[in-house]
């Protein structure tokens, strides 16, 4: 007799190895050229069990940036609780996990990326996206908003909501096209040295230029 729990633990070890696999296969040759045969051979597994699991390619990759934003969004969740309860240190939190993950998950990011960049011509990527931003930027507003009560600061927070999340979105994508125009270490200082000027803390130290651009200088 079979075991369901075993047969259901494999389907979604299968299902993760087809997710695994088209991060790879979009990381290593764009994702246009991504095919069902590039993420089977990524994933180790054979072109047929795609529709066993998926019903086809354009689901297997919405599914595969859907995995991509809830993995983000699980890091700056624990980042922010990880800071406590005061709103500005989660705001910093947050801020900080940004950038990191940019930096400690390139290939993904560049996926990411990749998904974005296709999202206004495709109807399921896109409704998905404006999803997950929309929760995000209810999350950081509620940050905000929580900060600048505390500082009895009156303040429009969905506007800074906003302001926050583009501008950050701005520069990590940026940085993944021309990362030799500024590190990830001056970008996050730009999005906290804002989010400090809009709650009127004290300015953070900057971080230090990297070599190349003070010998430019």
């Amino acid at each position: 007799m079979r075991n369901p729990d075993k047969k259901s633990r494999i389907k979604m070890e299968r299902r993760d190895d087809l997710i695994q696999g088209t991060i790879r296969s979009i990381a290593a040759i764009g994702y246009n050229d991504a095919t069902i045969n590039t993420i089977c051979e990524a994933a180790g597994l054979s072109r047929g069990l795609i529709g066993y699991y998926f019903k086809g390619k354009d689901e297997l990759l919405i599914e595969a940036y859907r995995y991509l934003v809830a993995q983000a969004n699980q890091d700056a969740r624990q980042a922010v609780e990880a800071a406590g309860p005061d709103a500005m240190q989660r705001l910093l939190a947050a801020t900080h996990m940004y950038f990191r993950r940019i930096k400690d998950e390139h290939e993904e990011s560049l996926v990411t990326l990749a998904c974005l960049g296709v999202a206004p011509w495709n109807a399921g990527m896109g409704e998905l996206t404006r999803t997950l931003w929309r929760k995000y930027r209810s999350w950081i507003e509620k940050m905000i908003a929580e900060a600048a009560a505390d500082r009895k600061l009156d303040l429009d927070a969905r506007k800074a909501s906003i302001t926050y999340v583009q501008m950050g979105d701005g520069l990590w994508m940026g940085w993944l096209l021309d990362p030799e125009a500024y590190t990830l270490d001056e970008a996050e200082g730009i999005l906290r040295d804002w989010l400090l000027d809009l709650l009127g803390e004290a300015r953070s130290p900057s971080p230090a230029k990297p070599p190349e651009a003070e010998t430019a200088e």
